[in-house]
């Protein structure tokens, strides 16, 4: 139930209140199989995650990570993010742009770390926006991270992780590759 309604309502960017509440409701349920201890140690973790759905308040605003795809007449295509068991990890952002809609990807760059048996902190230190801007926290001094997000893993299977935030707003991901 829950794939479906998500294919329903999408990505949760332009979704209603009611339908993001009833996709987290869903998850909650999903989330209550949860078997696995430790997640974020497990190697179920380590791959490549495609965001399916969030309702996290930023990333709705901004339709995305990097806050180009709240930019008039740009699209959101799909956003990625790939955790190694080396403790990298990158998140790709790939957004249409005008005028002829052509693909545009960003990339942070960065570091995840376990900082609890479920939790997850992700740090981006470095930063490539369409091939338009790049930077790394070195051009800005010592320990700036352009990103950070701590994820609690709710749920992790071989082909579903559900996240939530300390404020409880739900990311879901299907795995599209194992490391």
């Amino acid at each position: 139930a829950l794939w479906e309604e998500i294919g329903r309502v999408g990505v949760g960017f332009d979704c209603s209140a009611e339908d993001a509440a009833g996709v987290n409701e869903l998850c909650r349920g999903v989330e209550a199989c949860m078997a696995i201890t430790n997640a974020a140690r497990s190697s179920r973790l380590w791959g490549s995650w495609r965001l399916k759905f969030t309702d996290q308040p930023a990333m709705v605003k901004n339709k995305g990570v990097t806050g180009l795809g709240g930019v008039p007449f740009t699209g959101f295509v799909e956003l990625t993010q790939t955790l190694r068991s080396n403790g990298t990890a990158v998140t790709e952002e790939v957004l249409t742009v005008p005028p002829f809609g052509k693909e545009s990807r960003s990339y942070l760059r960065g570091q995840v770390t376990q900082v609890a048996p479920e939790v997850i902190e992700q740090t981006y230190a470095e930063v490539s926006m369409g091939g338009v801007f790049n930077s790394n926290s070195g051009d800005v001094g010592g320990d700036v991270f352009f990103s950070k997000a701590v994820l609690a893993v709710s749920y992790l299977s071989e082909n579903m992780r559900i996240c939530r935030t300390r404020s409880d707003h739900v990311f879901v991901f299907e795995r599209s590759a194992y490391e």
